[in-house]
């Protein structure tokens, strides 16, 4: 096994328990992430959950105030295309800002998640790998716009 399917192995073992096995599909964009593309998440098939795949990889995300880096898990009923550009956008912040649980986001302004307003992370799972601990961070709802 490569590293990088080891290390995904290793970080989604609680999550799988929880919710399902991820889907061997990855939902990535012609232009990456680290480009400024969509960040790459897989979904769990047939349900409206989803993980991203690449953020806890990635050396210029700022690590959580639990000290790790992390991956996104959505179980917000959104469609693929919501879900992504909600990931994408909270992605896009873990590589400016110390994110951690309980931490709220306005997400308003995201396009395609115009139902929600404001959503928290919640600390979901930590995973030691190698040496350094890694971590899953689930997007919980917040306020909703009528």
């Amino acid at each position: 096994m490569n590293t990088t399917a080891a290390h995904y192995a290793t970080l989604y073992a609680d999550l799988q328990r929880d919710v399902g096995v991820p889907g061997s599909e990855t939902s990535t964009g012609i232009i990456g992430f680290g480009v400024g593309g969509p960040v790459s998440m897989v979904r769990v098939p047939g349900k409206p959950i989803y993980v991203t795949c690449e953020l806890s990889l990635y050396p210029d995300q700022v690590p959580s105030t639990e000290g790790e880096r992390y991956e996104f898990l959505c179980r917000i009923p959104l469609a693929d295309s919501q879900a992504q550009s909600l990931l994408t956008a909270l992605g896009n912040l873990s590589m400016e800002a110390e994110l951690g649980h309980g931490h709220t986001i306005d997400v308003s302004g995201v396009s395609g998640a115009a139902s929600l307003s404001v959503v928290t992370l919640d600390h979901h799972s930590s995973s030691r790998i190698g040496r350094a601990t890694y971590g899953i961070y689930e997007i919980v709802a917040g306020l909703h716009e009528a």
